[in-house]
């Protein structure tokens, strides 16, 4: 519900972070996000919130290129999660890299979700815990969360494409309403709504009657034009039609 009403997408990857520390475990989760070619990187956001203290760019970009798992990525066209006890050799754990990683954050296992990319850029959740290395559970997690995050991805730009949108709350509509009426102005049944927002039918057709009652109108189609001239949601759905 939260990717598909906020404004601000960047705000919905710490969320997705923070989800993915506490669902594996591990001790911490950054996206970072590479220019190969210039030997430029960011860590956009990360888990837990000591990250945000942590000289994550400054690590980047001194280490990126001898990084095992970032360089399997810069140069290959694999997607696939992978950990870097299996790609790295005995020089890695030798490298300077490593020691300033782990003595700024305590990296030790790591595990990487890479997601779509442009051509000399890297995007990345990397992940690590202290000790305990990564089991085949790990990996086959990892392989439907890196789905779902180059979801993410692909969702975040079509929502910076498109113009701003108005603010739902000031005609008193809710964030699972909101989330509702941009489904129905992508044409989903009620059914479809609920499986998508993992919620009942009937309480889809609830939210649909306050939505017409907040909006003014009685039904579907004049709902969804009349969300659309006041800016609430995209004047065509995403990928337009």
């Amino acid at each position: 519900m939260a990717i598909l009403t906020e404004r601000e997408p960047v705000r919905v990857w710490p969320l997705l972070m923070e989800r993915l520390t506490a669902d594996l475990p591990v001790d911490l989760a950054v996206l970072v996000d590479l220019d190969w070619d210039a030997g430029t990187g960011h860590a956009l956001t990360g888990k837990p919130d000591w990250l945000y203290e942590a000289p994550l760019d400054a690590l980047i970009n001194t280490h990126m290129r001898v990084h095992p798992l970032l360089r399997h990525y810069a140069s290959t066209a694999d997607r696939t999660p992978l950990t870097l006890d299996a790609i790295a050799d005995d020089r890695w754990w030798k490298s300077e890299a490593y020691r300033a990683g782990r003595s700024a954050i305590g990296i030790d296992r790591q595990l990487a979700l890479p997601l779509s990319a442009r051509t000399g850029q890297v995007r990345s959740v990397i992940m690590s815990r202290s000790g305990q290395g990564f089991t085949g559970r790990d990996l086959e997690y990892a392989g439907l969360a890196r789905s779902l995050l180059d979801t993410v991805s692909a969702h975040e730009a079509v929502v910076r494409s498109l113009p701003a949108l108005g603010d739902p709350a000031e005609f008193g509509i809710t964030a699972r309403e909101a989330a509702v009426l941009a489904l129905l102005s992508e044409g989903l049944t009620a059914y479809a709504i609920g499986r998508r927002l993992r919620i009942a039918e009937r309480t889809v057709a609830k939210h649909k009657e306050n939505l017409y009652k907040k909006l003014g109108v009685h039904d579907r189609v004049t709902a969804v034009n009349r969300a659309r001239a006041l800016g609430l949601v995209p004047e065509e759905p995403p990928g337009g039609s």
